[in-house]
């Protein structure tokens, strides 16, 4: 009976240990935030940095929110003089490395807002991986500067391309 009681205990112990391993995540989300703008403003955007720290590339493939009808993950590019957004349908994380959104770059757009969004509100959104995993957060809106200097206003978001 003494070696049934260590057996038993032993798989508890493994057991245990998988189970707090799976529950650990390779991928973090910094600092998300959501550019406040105008009452009349239909389309919003949205930064934050992803941060990978497997082993694994991981890929952002969707994200969702209650209080928007679309998220879609877009870059900023320049053409010549002209800056236009590209709608990605994904965006890769590489190994032990972070991908950082932020104005004039890349970033989440939010369309089809239920309401106005005021400094302070938090926007909940669930970023979902390639592999499965999801990741829930709340974006603080704040102000800030919505570009880099010298490039178009982020509001109207001219020359998008969408698939």
């Amino acid at each position: 009976m003494g070696n049934f009681l260590k057996i038993v205990i032993s798989l508890a112990l493994v057991l245990t240990a998988l189970s707090a391993r799976a529950g650990e995540t390779e991928i973090q989300v910094l600092d998300p935030w959501v550019q406040a703008a105008p009452p009349n403003v239909k389309v919003l955007a949205a930064y934050l940095e992803i941060k990978n720290t497997g082993a694994k590339p991981q890929t952002l493939v969707g994200v969702s929110s209650p209080v928007f009808d679309q998220i879609g993950i877009h870059k900023s590019v320049m053409h010549g003089n002209m800056a236009h957004m590209e709608h990605l349908k994904e965006l890769a994380i590489p190994p032990r490395a972070s991908v950082v959104m932020k104005p004039g770059g890349l970033h989440l757009m939010l369309m089809g807002g239920e309401k106005p969004l005021s400094i302070g509100d938090q926007v909940p959104m669930t970023l979902v991986f390639k592999n499965g995993e999801k990741a829930a957060i709340k974006a603080v809106v704040r102000s800030g500067q919505a570009e880099n200097p010298g490039s178009p206003g982020h509001a109207d978001h001219a020359g998008h391309k969408h698939p």
